[in-house]
């Protein structure tokens, strides 16, 4: 049976202590899963326990801003990154994580043109520090899942078609796709037929419910019963998780078009619930 998860982005600008009782809170209201947004790469003791006593399947998204990228030219950036994610990664395994998702790649900040040459040394970086990626997350136990990115966050992978060349080149098979529908409505020519060759692979290994407004799941224009109805047909058996940003957050609104967080969660969750 599918994990339902939420991000709790849905109610924190990103990882702290006042995250704490958010874990809680999203098993009362009937979540089965939570991800963490990885802000920072460590957790206090005290929202490490709640998080470990509340019964939810956990999974991390990584928080891949400027200066976070496996890719980068600047070998000084690509170690720090790979600390970064080995740290999240060490997290994780203290808190039973299944995935590490996020565009893992090169992350958000990075929109450029490259010439050939200067483009294949880019992708050749990020195959390499995957690799080493995905052998230290097999030591933790922890599955990898990339993510494309719509165009206002990085200019590496946009789409699924892109993904999977650079799943055949890392060659690793705990390193699958984070499909989100949200970035999906940027940059997939027909999001119907991107889910599907994704979910014909066999790689998907994370998957985000995400309006195209950022809303919850069952809001906006995403063609939610198809995509529901591709999931099942397919026997996608990984999370699937809300996405969704309190005000401060990443993709947060500059109004407020969705009610409030817990009227956000709980409208997705019940969404969800009709048909896992």
């Amino acid at each position: 049976m599918n994990k339902l998860g939420i991000n709790l982005w849905n109610w924190a600008p990103g990882l702290s202590d006042a995250c704490c009782g958010l874990p809680t809170k999203a098993a009362e209201m009937g979540f089965t899963a939570l991800e963490l947004p990885m802000t920072q790469p460590a957790v206090s003791p005290t929202l490490r326990d709640e998080v470990c006593g509340s019964g939810l399947e956990v999974s991390l998204c990584a928080a891949m801003g400027a200066g976070r990228d496996l890719s980068s030219f600047d070998a000084d950036v690509r170690a720090a990154t790979m600390q970064y994610l080995t740290d999240c990664l060490q997290t994780g395994a203290a808190l039973g994580a299944v995935v590490l998702a996020g565009p893992l790649y090169a992350g958000g900040g990075k929109r450029h043109t490259l010439p050939p040459a200067e483009a294949a040394r880019e992708w050749e970086l990020a195959v390499t520090g995957l690799q080493e990626l995905a052998r230290r997350a097999k030591e933790c136990g922890i599955r990898l899942a990339l993510e494309p990115l719509n165009r206002y966050r990085t200019s590496v992978i946009n789409t699924v078609e892109q993904l999977l060349p650079l799943l055949a080149d890392i060659g690793c098979g705990n390193v699958g796709i984070h499909y989100d529908t949200y970035h999906a409505c940027l940059e997939e020519a027909d999001l119907l037929a991107s889910l599907e060759t994704a979910l014909k692979s066999g790689r998907v290994t994370h998957f985000h419910a995400c309006a195209n407004n950022r809303g919850a799941p069952g809001d906006g224009i995403v063609p939610w019963d198809a995509v529901m109805q591709l999931l099942k047909q397919y026997g996608y058996a990984g999370h699937i998780t809300m996405e969704t940003f309190a005000p401060g957050g990443l993709d947060a609104s500059w109004v407020n078009v969705h009610g409030t967080p817990d009227e956000v969660a709980l409208r997705g969750l019940h969404f969800l619930q009709r048909y896992f």
